[in-house]
């Protein structure tokens, strides 16, 4: 089956939306006109780098398509920001020449150029804001799903799958004097909406506390909390 996760996150966040139109007209304006312009003006420099950008920038574009798609930015943060950087860098260098010219098809260069550096702007906001920053908040740089494997508890099988996490770990503090089983309290750190072909998942909204009886999932949501700090023990 095909993977739609980066698809789903793209649909889902405004910001991304935005970016991925103004790339994509951008782009096929760019190429179009480069291909114009190639053909018609045989004196203008050296034309290698331009076809060299407008390949760059179909491959900027597929590196951001899957890094959101495999959630790879907690890894790849600073790899990822140093290559949109030089990308927006050489893209702003063909529309500061291809704007000033004469011939209509290198403007029409420059603005397919112009309209990929607000893409890559956007980008380098999305990826390289942290959450709790006013731009990323305004991107919801948080928002690239992640893949939760499946994690066996005695007899039960657990799964969350495409959840988003919002925060950092917390310390428990926990003092068991007896060893009687006592009730474990959980706060959701986001919102997440069940499998409805998993029939072990439950919804529930960022900030819900709930009472967890089973020990079962005692076990599980202890290992969410220090393995994957998805709750926040009460």
């Amino acid at each position: 089956m095909l993977n739609t996760n980066g698809v789903s996150t793209i649909i889902s966040n405004l910001s991304l939306v935005i970016s991925f139109c103004f790339f994509i007209i951008g782009w096929l304006i760019a190429c179009i006109s480069a291909i114009v312009f190639s053909a018609k003006i045989d004196y203008y420099g050296n034309k290698t780098w331009l076809w060299w950008i407008t390949i760059n920038c179909i491959a900027s574009a597929c590196v951001v398509y899957f890094i959101i798609d495999k959630n790879l930015i907690k890894g790849y943060r600073f790899a990822l920001m140093t290559y949109l950087g030089l990308s927006f860098n050489w893209s702003l260098g063909l529309v500061n020449e291809f704007l000033h010219t004469n011939i209509s098809s290198g403007n029409a260069v420059g603005v397919g150029q112009l309209l990929i550096s607000v893409a890559y702007f956007i980008w380098i906001l999305y990826f390289g804001c942290d959450p709790d920053t006013a731009v990323g908040k305004i991107t919801n740089s948080n928002n690239v799903k992640k893949s939760v494997p499946n994690v066996n508890s005695g007899n039960n099988n657990y799964s969350l799958q495409n959840v988003t996490t919002d925060s950092a770990y917390q310390n428990e503090q926990s003092n068991n004097t007896s060893p009687k089983p006592t009730n474990l309290r959980a706060e959701a750190l986001f919102d997440y909406t069940a499998n409805k072909e998993d029939p072990n998942e439950i919804s529930f909204s960022q900030g819900e506390v709930m009472d967890i009886l089973d020990n079962n999932v005692k076990s599980y949501l202890l290992y969410l909390f220090y393995e994957l700090e998805l709750f926040s023990i009460l």
